[in-house]
């Protein structure tokens, strides 16, 4: 795309950005459920095991461009994306029914890490603070954040409408041209039924070293997800950009 004075969303970047995407809309509308491939290992005396999930959805990466004038759409695009997501749970065999639904239960899981097909753009480290370190993970080529387990009694306790600092770290080869080239945000719920809010990050420094402050809601459940999420803007502004983005899930424990 050239960004020239022609109307639509490359027009609205040179406007807005960095100042505003209020006008601006985008989100995910998948096409089906996802498809998942299980593969699991099991110990010697076959009493434990490990799964690997792999949850692979399709459909399309929508933007559109308001018109906040006449109150119509000025501009939208469609990028159809296939994004893989992976966990890994533990089991152990607990009753011998031969149903194996009734005889084994999980007992840790995985953080969950999904990018799109092709990306380049990654979360590198995360840090979710309030006083001292609550959060504090990383990641490297192997996927070694999967190797982390959270058993049911070690989620993160997070006080219920407490401030916390969020700090990312995001490798990006080849951002978009306009500083930063990316958009990092954060997604939780609010309460039952409406279960997502964005909140962005900020990289002051421009050094890829992402910040915010977010307010995490326990939506009257006691154990909740929390999101964090990244975008090259080039997937945004420019038409012909492929979905280049990945996200990460914890889960915490709602402490009131």
């Amino acid at each position: 795309m050239e960004y020239s004075d022609d109307p639509g969303l490359a027009k609205d970047l040179a406007d807005t950005f960095p100042i505003s995407f209020q006008l601006v809309r985008f989100g995910r509308k998948l096409n089906s459920n996802p498809i998942r491939e299980v593969n699991i290992e099991l110990n010697e005396e076959e009493t434990e095991a490990l799964a690997e999930i792999t949850s692979t959805r399709t459909g399309y990466f929508v933007v559109v461009l308001r018109d906040t004038v006449n109150h119509t759409i000025a501009d939208s695009v469609w990028k159809p994306f296939t994004e893989i997501a992976k966990q890994k749970l533990k089991l152990e065999k607990k009753f011998d029914t031969g149903n194996p639904r009734r005889d084994w239960k999980v007992t840790a899981f995985s953080p969950i890490i999904a990018r799109t097909v092709g990306n380049t753009i990654e979360i590198t480290d995360l840090s979710l603070k309030k006083d001292t370190v609550v959060v504090n993970f990383a990641n490297d080529e192997a996927d070694s954040l999967l190797d982390h387990f959270f058993g049911r009694n070690d989620y993160p306790a997070l006080k219920a409408n407490g401030l916390y600092r969020v700090e990312m770290g995001v490798s990006n080869p080849d951002p978009f041209f306009q500083n930063p080239g990316e958009l990092a945000m954060v997604h939780y719920g609010i309460r039952k039924g409406l279960l997502k809010r964005r909140r962005p990050l900020y990289d002051p420094e421009n050094d890829d070293s992402f910040i915010g402050g977010v307010h995490l809601h326990g939506h009257r459940s006691h154990i909740c997800r929390v999101f964090f999420d990244v975008i090259d803007l080039a997937s945004i502004f420019d038409t012909d950009a492929p979905l280049n983005s990945t996200y990460w899930v914890f889960p915490y424990r709602v402490k009131r």
